[in-house]
């Protein structure tokens, strides 16, 4: 009969396994990557699209008009804070 295993023996044979498939892994991705065209990591990819650029241009084609932007004073009304009702649960 086989011995019954205890939680951390358990524990080494799984960490075992995790570490094999790893290396497994890594071996793979080495092979993938020699197998792959030998100028595809120095292609350059294109930057997306900036949205301030989308957003700059009409369905006509044309840029939209910029407005200066002005600085707004912004008086704020004093106003005494709301009293609390006190509740009815006591």
């Amino acid at each position: 009969m086989a011995k019954k295993l205890g939680k951390g023996e358990k524990l080494d044979l799984i960490l075992s396994e995790l570490s094999a498939l790893r290396a497994d892994l890594k071996k793979l991705l080495k092979q993938k990557a020699a197998a792959a065209e030998p100028g595809a990591k120095d292609r350059v990819r294109p930057l997306p699209a900036l949205a301030s650029a989308k957003t700059s241009t009409r369905a006509s084609g044309k840029p939209a008009a910029k407005v200066p932007a002005k600085p707004a004073a912004v008086e704020a009304d004093e106003e005494a804070p709301a009293t609390r009702q006190a509740s009815r649960t006591a």
